[in-house]
């Protein structure tokens, strides 16, 4: 797409020379445009091309030399310029530097190649030819495209010229991509700002953590030092001397820390306590029942609750601490009110704690005054195995976090069209080589341009061009020529007046009398598994085939069997790019037809007239015949032909005519030819010398359920400016006609 430094020869300055030159200087080129017209004919298309490049060189009103191609890189040609008419002069001279010729779809599927490369734009490509109905079928193709939720252009021979939609396009997708990138530096800034505010915020989660977590761990050590400083003396068995307090305060505590006194100073139990708490606890009888939580009491009242030894035992630590603060010269003051407990408060908070716990312990018949020493230490190992498992399990849970996912493939975010539908003549085709459409159809082959051709193997040689390597065939069953295209290596679709019977082949079904749209498929068995066995025999034996109707023919609001074969191929198109089938068929329903292609003009008396100006070749004329033929009774057309025959051999007509026929209204200069053509039909042949005059004896002699038809099978140019012009006079003379006969067509 980068012409940059190269220097281009544009020969002809119609629509499409005008847009090979507008794109080649947009891509960097430099143009030398030449036409054999004169610059007054050219003026408009000649400013067009200045305003986008003021440098460009214009060579006009002249025959094309062999200096012309002097500078040259490659040539660009516009369709329609033969290459033994025009190009005579210089195809020796082109061949000799080995210049390149390229037409206007090959520049457009060089863009494409490098859009992919520099973009990773793929847009599914359509293509249309053939002899007759391409433009139908190329406006329906793009119409359903739409319908199934793509965006579309459609372009090529149809109009506009392709490269001018492309260049369109291709503006607009960078204004759109520099807006996309700016909202893209916004939406990272926010993205960026909101992760830095998430990671301030982690960072204090994290902060907070650490506190619990340091918080956590002084607890549980203050838990394990008190469990260990609280643990009494044993209590000696039976007929072992019981120690006295000065025996108990001699004992060593070397080993115990030092503990502060509790904000209110522990009391020291007076003479009574301690009498009452050396008295031994009664036992419980048997059979006495013993209320949850309630101490035994011993007969008479004598003994308090049974708690007590827990609470000397406390005291008892208290004054230890106190003592050994004393001895290493440290105050022991209680905490005033207000203070925040120092460590040793909560030890000594603990130690309390751990002897009331002693002393509910000691309501068990079976502990006595003793404190299970070992439950203490199961409490200490059982949370250091608590802070174990935690652990493990915080490093299990970072060990189970998934990877992050990998990078999304990068993808085209632009405004390009998703579809492009093509409608491509012989002339564009025969300078393309490198199109890869997804999906494209040759709809038929007739004679037609074999003068610019020189032969039909020419002319269907071109048309298959149409063809790339991985290209969907979709092929006219109905059409030797054209099925001759189908390739071994190459998928293929099918489409034809008779009913589908192979795989992605689409037909019509006689119902009853009711012709049915329908389409062929393998119908996959998705509950058989795909062994080795399975395969051979799917490769052996054909798969089985399923006929679906799709819709009454008579639903198509296009008239004509051969406009039902225009549905068909559009249907064979559009899902060989496996678009859904439902909003297809609702397209094809609401489809009326393209201007001057078999179109309803009006009815008037009872008889139909339709306007096929544009069946400008014998083809055209023959489809026109049978589609409108086929199926009502024979014999009911009244035909007017002629015109500028281009030298066609007109004997093609003679059957469709003979079989559905009434009359024939010759007009222009190969009237006369056309009528010694049908001579042998046995159909009145009437000349005229206008198209008025035509249409005002065909609609006298027409009788009710006939049809009037305009399908010159000729160009317009001998009478006419052109093919809408022959049919606008003949709009109006329909008019003129229903008008003489009190009637008014809309």
């Amino acid at each position: 797409m980068n012409y940059s430094g190269k220097h281009v020869l544009v020969l002809g300055l119609g629509e499409s020379g005008l847009a090979m030159a507008r794109w080649l200087v947009y891509c960097g080129a430099g143009v030398r445009v030449a036409d054999t017209r004169g610059e007054a004919a050219l003026a408009e298309r000649l400013a067009a091309l200045r305003a986008d490049d003021p440098q460009a060189e214009a060579v006009l009103g002249r025959a094309f030399a062999p200096e012309l191609l002097e500078g040259v890189d490659f040539v660009a040609v516009s369709p329609g310029l033969a290459p033994e008419g025009d190009l005579a002069p210089l195809m020796p001279a082109i061949v000799e530097r080995g210049q390149p010729l390229w037409g206007e779809i090959e520049l457009f599927a060089q863009a494409l190649a490098a859009l992919r490369e520099e973009t990773l734009y793929k847009p599914k490509v359509l293509a249309i030819t053939g002899t007759n109905g391409k433009t139908t079928v190329t406006s329906l193709t793009g119409m359903l495209c739409q319908r199934a939720g793509l965006s579309v252009r459609v372009a090529g021979n149809i109009s506009p010229a392709a490269l001018d939609v492309l260049r369109e396009a291709v503006i607009k997708d960078k204004i759109f991509l520099i807006e996309l990138a700016e909202q893209d530096a916004i939406a990272a800034a926010q993205a960026q700002a909101e992760a830095e505010a998430e990671a301030v915020r982690q960072a204090e989660l994290a902060e907070q953590q650490a506190i619990e977590e340091a918080r956590h761990k002084r607890a549980a050590a203050r838990i394990e030092e008190a469990a260990a400083i609280s643990v009494p003396a044993p209590v000696p068995e039976a007929g072992m001397p019981a120690a006295n307090d000065a025996q108990l305060a001699q004992a060593p505590v070397a080993d115990v820390p030092p503990v502060q006194a509790e904000s209110e100073q522990i009391a020291e139990p007076g003479a009574g306590e301690v009498a009452a708490a050396e008295q031994p606890v009664p036992e419980v009888a048997q059979g006495d029942v013993v209320q949850d939580g309630a101490v035994p009491v011993a007969e008479g009242g004598e003994m308090e609750a049974a708690g007590a030894d827990a609470a000397a035992a406390g005291t008892e630590l208290s004054e230890t601490g106190v003592t050994e603060a004393a001895a290493t010269g440290e105050a022991v003051e209680p905490a005033r009110e207000g203070e925040q407990p120092t460590v040793l408060t909560e030890i000594t908070e603990g130690v309390e704690h751990v002897a009331a716990e002693a002393a509910n312990s000691a309501e068990s018949d079976d502990a006595g005054m003793q404190t299970d020493v070992a439950g203490n230490e199961a409490e200490a190992m059982n949370l250091g195995v608590f802070m174990e498992v935690s652990r493990t399990a915080d490093e299990d849970a970072l060990a189970d976090v998934p990877p992050p996912p990998p990078p999304p493939e990068p993808v085209y975010r632009g405004s390009m069209p998703q579809a492009w539908v093509l409608e491509l003549s012989s002339f564009q085709l025969h300078t393309t080589h490198s199109l890869q459409a997804d999906a494209a159809t040759v709809l038929n082959i007739t004679q037609d341009h074999l003068d610019w051709h020189g032969s039909m193997d020419a002319y269907a040689a071109d048309k298959a061009r149409i063809f790339g390597e991985r290209t969907v065939r979709v092929l006219n069953r109905d059409d030797e020529r054209v099925m001759a295209m189908s390739s071994p290596t190459a998928p293929l679709a099918s489409f034809g007046l008779d009913e589908p019977s192979t795989p992605d082949s689409f037909g019509l079904v006689n119902d009853n009398g009711m012709l049915w749209l329908a389409n062929a498929f393998v119908h996959e068995d998705d509950e058989q598994p795909e062994g080795k066995r399975r395969r051979k025999q799917k490769e052996l034996v054909p798969p089985p085939v399923t006929l679906k109707r799709l819709m009454p023919a008579d639903a198509l609001r296009i008239r004509g069997a051969h406009n039902a074969m225009n549905a068909l191929a559009a249907l064979a198109l559009c899902r060989a790019i496996d678009l859904p089938m439902a909003p297809l068929l609702h397209g094809l329903r609401d489809y009326t037809g393209e201007p001057h292609r078999v179109e309803p003009v009006g009815v008037v008396q009872d008889v139909e007239y339709y306007d096929d100006s544009k069946g400008t070749n014998v083809g055209a004329t023959v489809a026109a015949l049978n589609g409108l033929g086929l199926g009502g009774r024979p014999n009911r057309i009244l035909l007017i032909a002629g015109g500028d025959g281009k030298g066609q051999d007109f004997s093609p007509l003679a059957l469709p005519v003979q079989k559905y026929g009434r009359a024939v209204f010759l007009i222009g200069r190969d009237g006369p030819a056309i009528r010694a053509a049908l001579a042998d039909t046995g159909v009145e042949l009437v000349d005229c010398a206008t198209l008025e005059e035509a249409v005002q004896k065909a609609g006298d002699m027409a009788r009710v359920g006939e049809i009037v038809l305009l399908s010159p099978a000729c160009a317009s140019l001998d009478m006419f400016r052109n093919y809408a012009h022959r049919a606008e006079v003949f709009v109006d003379a329909v008019r003129e006609l229903a008008l003489s006969r009190g009637e008014v067509i809309a």
